[in-house]
């Protein structure tokens, strides 16, 4: 029995080395038993080293995609002020590239805002103001909010929203960033015409946002979700890779559904609202 817990003890000492499991041949039930809550608890603390070297990488890798996100505007800021400091370049110029600047500051300040909503969803620390509002209204409103972009890509989007919407409870706020995402998505990634749709079903109301997207694989569209996706076909240097996760973090935390699919090159993102939420 001694030669048996020698065994054990040596076991146990090789394992702060390296991973191993507990061996044991007696036929002793209580020794048996030790062994195996140790094997467990060594097994629960290899998962958690996993977890916590993936969580580790996970962050690296963020951090690495936050400096870029924010050199690339602030560089862009720099390089603009320099010129203007130029003696030689007319007033239509120097405000040219004052507008220019005005647009990068404001897309740093959005990326900014983004940074921050995310790391309070992710910490459940995003209140919601839940009242009655109407899911229609407010995607109107952001198809107005962006009709000068439309114009400017060339897009006539083709609207489809059915009359009679059902109300819901939710946020209204978090339902505006949404659906300004996603037409933002199909502005900065889609070619061609669009289609956003909203319609009744049986205990839920289904909005779609489709675009033609020729360059997007399969594997894009089950990633484009993921925070800080930096996939070359679904990101530009305008894109900050985090807007979809913002969309997917709010829909569900509303408690509702939101996926993608791609179906002869047309990306479609499909939230089911659900009623009486």
């Amino acid at each position: 029995m001694k030669k048996k817990l020698r065994n054990i003890g040596e076991d146990i000492k090789e394992s702060r080395k390296e991973y191993v499991n507990i061996r044991t041949d007696t036929i002793d039930k209580d020794i048996e038993f030790v062994v195996s809550q140790i094997n467990s608890i060594y097994d629960e603390n290899q998962q958690i080293k996993i977890k916590s070297k993936t969580q580790e990488e996970e962050l690296k890798r963020s951090i690495s995609n936050i400096s870029h996100d924010l050199r690339t505007p602030l560089t862009s800021i720099v390089g603009y002020l320099q010129l203007i400091k130029d003696e030689s370049i007319s007033n239509e110029e120097k405000l040219e590239y004052i507008e220019i600047i005005q647009r990068r500051t404001k897309n740093l300040e959005d990326l900014i805002s983004n940074f921050y909503d995310l790391s309070r969803l992710e910490a459940n620390d995003y209140k919601f103001s839940l009242e009655k509002v109407n899911l229609k209204s407010i995607l109107s409103e952001n198809i107005v909010l962006f009709y000068d972009e439309f114009i400017k890509q060339d897009i006539d989007p083709n609207i489809d929203m059915e009359d009679d919407i059902d109300d819901i409870f939710t946020d209204k706020s978090a339902i505006m960033r949404v659906f300004s995402n996603l037409i933002n998505n199909m502005l900065k990634h889609g070619q061609g015409n669009v289609k956003i749709s909203l319609r009744n079903d049986v205990n839920i109301i289904v909005s779609e946002f489709i675009n033609y997207a020729p360059s997007l694989k399969e594997d894009d569209v089950d990633k484009i979700f993921e925070r800080f996706y930096i996939g070359d076909k679904s990101r530009s240097s305008n894109s900050t890779g985090i807007g979809l996760s913002i969309t997917k973090s709010l829909v569900n935390k509303l408690g509702h559904e939101i996926e993608s699919s791609l179906i002869n090159g047309n990306l479609i993102i499909t939230i089911r609202w659900r009623k009486g939420i």
